[in-house]
């Protein structure tokens, strides 16, 4: 007998898992899984402690940072596999959300691909992590898994957004039920062709507006940038709100169908600032401040701000929309920040101390801070 990743049965921490990793993808996924033609042996393994570690982060050297992280490839990190996978299928939804036709959340599906290899302690472990994240997130989401892969390799997970493409039982209850919620399209259409680009207009009065699709805490665990710095972060950025994501989610598919989006890009690898930096690549740069996000998050550090790596996105929108983008948040429960506005000519970000946002937001988030 031999070891199978996905059909062994497996022991961790000295705990048997009620169910083996295929049957919890089976659970998430329109498509059999391949049957062992022997039955596998069980698989014990623990999983990595890291200790929290003092790396001297500081707001000075965000400059440095930022170059660091910049065509940085991070590895998947064994210790926060589980929330380093949720946080990749976020970003692959996020991913299509800038492309062209007329689909939703619902329409979804995902191809899932993971390479591993039995390395030593902690490699199991961390395989059973990222799946269990895997279909967690996908079945509070309701997306479907449609192709799931596995191979051998460095510890890796990869998904890719598409819109259904299996027959659903026109008798199944259920599928019915689903299909009449406010996440489903009945004709859903895509294109591969963005229907925004991804760089800032050079427009001065426009919008800058950064929307978290998680209202988890800002931390670099597992982070690129403590990769790129040697770092070893103890906490990761823990992604786990489906419903708030889904919120997040048709609110802004609305906003890109409508075309009040006038460019986007996803955050994700690199955080917030490596976002900024791809945006501004085109030659418009932007001033940006960072300051009510920190103070929403009773004072956050900016380093953890800029560089923690919670999904969500990056806009611009026209001076003359944003009451109406503000109103759409607000009926939605939607957290969004204004941070700042681009600056023609000159493909530079700028953080400044502070950006000047309309009253409206700034009772709200007084309003907010007061609550907490």
């Amino acid at each position: 007998m031999a070891v199978d990743l996905l059909f062994s049965s497996y022991i961790l921490d000295g705990v048997s898992m009620p169910v083996t990793p295929a049957r919890m993808l089976r659970d998430c996924s329109s498509q059999p899984l391949r049957e062992p033609g022997i039955s596998p042996e069980t698989l014990a393994d623990e999983h990595l402690d890291i200790s929290p570690d003092h790396f001297p982060f500081d707001e000075k050297d965000i400059p440095k940072y930022a170059v660091a992280v910049e065509g940085f490839r991070r590895a998947l990190p064994l210790p926060f596999a589980g929330p380093y996978t949720a946080s990749k299928v976020a970003q692959a939804l996020i991913d299509v959300l800038w492309f062209t036709g007329h689909f939703r959340l619902g329409d979804l599906s995902l191809k899932a691909d993971w390479k591993w290899s039995l390395k030593g302690i902690g490699y199991g472990a961390a395989f059973y992590d990222s799946v269990e994240a895997a279909c967690n997130y996908v079945d509070a989401l309701g997306v479907k898994l449609e192709k799931i892969g596995l191979g051998s390799g460095a510890p890796a997970v990869n998904f890719k957004a598409g819109t259904q493409v299996e027959e659903e039982d026109a008798d199944n209850e259920e599928e019915d039920l689903y299909r009449d919620t406010s996440y489903r399209t009945a004709h859903p259409r895509m294109s591969r062709r963005r229907k925004v680009p991804a760089s800032i207009q050079p427009e001065a009065s426009d919008w800058l507006i950064y929307i978290p699709f998680d209202p988890c805490d800002y931390r670099l665990g597992g982070s690129t940038l403590a990769q790129a710095m040697g770092a070893t972060p103890a906490t990761p950025a823990d992604v786990a709100d489906a419903d708030y994501f889904m919120d997040c989610y048709e609110v802004m598919r609305e906003l890109v169908e409508d075309g009040v989006v006038k460019a986007g890009v996803t955050v994700g690898d690199g955080g917030l600032m490596t976002a900024l930096r791809a945006m501004a690549a085109g030659g418009t740069g932007a001033d940006v401040s960072i300051s009510e996000i920190s103070k929403a998050y009773g004072g956050e550090l900016p380093v953890r701000v800029l560089f923690s790596e919670v999904p969500g996105v990056l806009v611009q929108i026209a001076d003359e929309d944003y009451d109406y983008v503000d109103a759409e948040f607000i009926l939605q429960d939607v957290v969004y920040f204004p941070i700042g506005h681009p600056v023609p000519g000159k493909g530079e970000v700028n953080l400044r101390p502070r950006i000047e946002i309309p009253q409206i937001l700034e009772s709200l988030l007084n309003t907010l801070e007061g609550e907490d």
